[in-house]
């Protein structure tokens, strides 16, 4: 995953949000507050994990092939999810969301420049 915030908006609510978390005992642990129902199911995408490219295995496809494919795929999930949202509802989201995502989403302090 690259560095920084992801997210996809649908009808006003988040739907896919970047957060850090801690790897210990077998378990991930969020380093900030998540809005989920209990017993929620996510998807996790580990960012710095060290993977053999070789290992990866992907709709029946192993290796680069499979790697290419994938990423193929996160694109154009990405570019439709980004469709689905209308122009106008894009243009209504602040410019300094990836700086302030906390204020925007928690309500912490806005980062001053």
């Amino acid at each position: 995953m690259a560095a920084g915030w992801g997210f996809v908006v649908a009808r006003g609510f988040f739907v896919m949000a970047q957060v850090r978390a801690r790897y210990e005992n077998g378990s991930l642990t969020p380093l900030e507050p998540l809005e989920l129902e209990e017993g929620a199911e996510v998807t996790v995408w580990v960012d710095g994990a060290r993977v053999n490219s070789e290992e990866i295995v992907y709709k029946g496809l192993k290796g680069r092939a499979a790697r290419r494919l994938a990423h193929r795929d996160m694109t154009e999930s990405r570019r439709r999810a980004q469709a689905a949202v209308p122009p106008e509802e894009w243009a209504k989201w602040p410019a300094d969301f990836s700086k302030n995502k906390k204020h925007y989403l928690y309500g912490h302090p806005k980062e001053v420049e």
